[in-house]
């Protein structure tokens, strides 16, 4: 695997709209099978014993079981795209069921006791005694999973992406897809414009609206550090990610009698104006 055919392919996955997380998961898992490739001396990583003893490798460096399986996904896109370019004439994943067993996951939604224990403590304490940091994790469990956006999304929403007259966000999702999700309540809103006007003291002219105390834009992973600071304060039997409220947010809707295409459109592809009361029903009792 040339360093040519490595850039030429992720400049490839860019025009397709890929997210930033994805490309640099890419990267990093086409340096790993070239890695390989030189401690092993293989010349070449287009056939099918190549695949073979490298996905053999990485189960000797005993990754975890989604790691190996997002790497030979990887593959398989590279190999298809160079198929579809015509500069490999033989796909080595061609009829070759190269699959990854995956272990069984825990439930990823949370139970109504972990949301009440989880949000209960988030609001308890009183608004003189919280920090800065600590205003900006509650707006992000709120916004999270009352809309059931992804933590990435969160993380990119500027102030001008709000209309907190019509109650909406203005969300750029995977693909530079654009939709609007739902402000569930007048609670939140508040909660948004009190948070705004703290944060004029902290970063002023930032154009997004999650920031840190040093006045910088908060991203995915202080969000997913916070949160898991938060958790380990509370009487909860195992860790909650951002995603898991994301994936909640769907339960509930599903559970509340919305339809799957309906809940689909509203969480990455467009936002459905009759789904509003109904997602006010469903998330404003916690």
């Amino acid at each position: 695997l040339s360093d040519t055919v490595k850039s030429e392919f992720l400049r490839h996955c860019r025009t397709k709209g890929l997210s930033d997380h994805t490309l640099r998961a890419y990267r990093q898992d086409l340096a790993d099978i070239q890695q390989w490739a030189h401690r092993t001396g293989c010349d070449n990583i287009y056939t099918r014993e190549a695949v073979t003893g490298w996905m053999s490798c990485l189960r000797d460096r005993e990754l975890a079981p989604a790691s190996i399986k997002r790497r030979v996904a990887c593959l398989k896109v590279l190999f298809r795209w160079l198929e579809e370019e015509e500069r490999l004439s033989e796909n080595p994943f061609h009829k070759f069921r190269a699959t990854v067993q995956l272990p069984r996951r825990l439930p990823r939604n949370l139970t109504d006791t972990e949301l009440k224990t989880l949000f209960g403590r988030a609001q308890s304490n009183r608004p003189e005694d919280a920090t800065f940091d600590d205003s900006s994790l509650r707006l992000a469990l709120e916004l999270l999973f009352t809309t059931g956006i992804r933590v990435g999304e969160l993380c990119a929403i500027h102030i001008d992406d709000l209309d907190l007259l019509a109650g909406t966000i203005r969300i750029r999702g995977k693909g530079n897809r654009e939709r609007r999700v739902f402000l569930v309540d007048q609670e939140i809103i508040t909660l948004l414009r009190a948070y705004i006007r703290t944060r004029q003291t902290f970063a002023p002219l930032a154009q997004n609206l999650l920031v840190t105390q040093r006045g910088t834009a908060i991203t995915p992973n202080q969000i997913r550090k916070h949160l898991h600071n938060h958790v380990d304060t509370l009487d909860l039997p195992r860790p909650i990610t951002p995603h898991m409220l994301r994936h909640t947010a769907a339960t509930q809707l599903l559970e509340n009698g919305v339809d799957i295409r309906f809940v689909q459109k509203l969480l990455g592809h467009a936002s459905i104006p009759q789904l509003k009361s109904i997602i006010l029903a469903c998330f404003n009792h916690y």
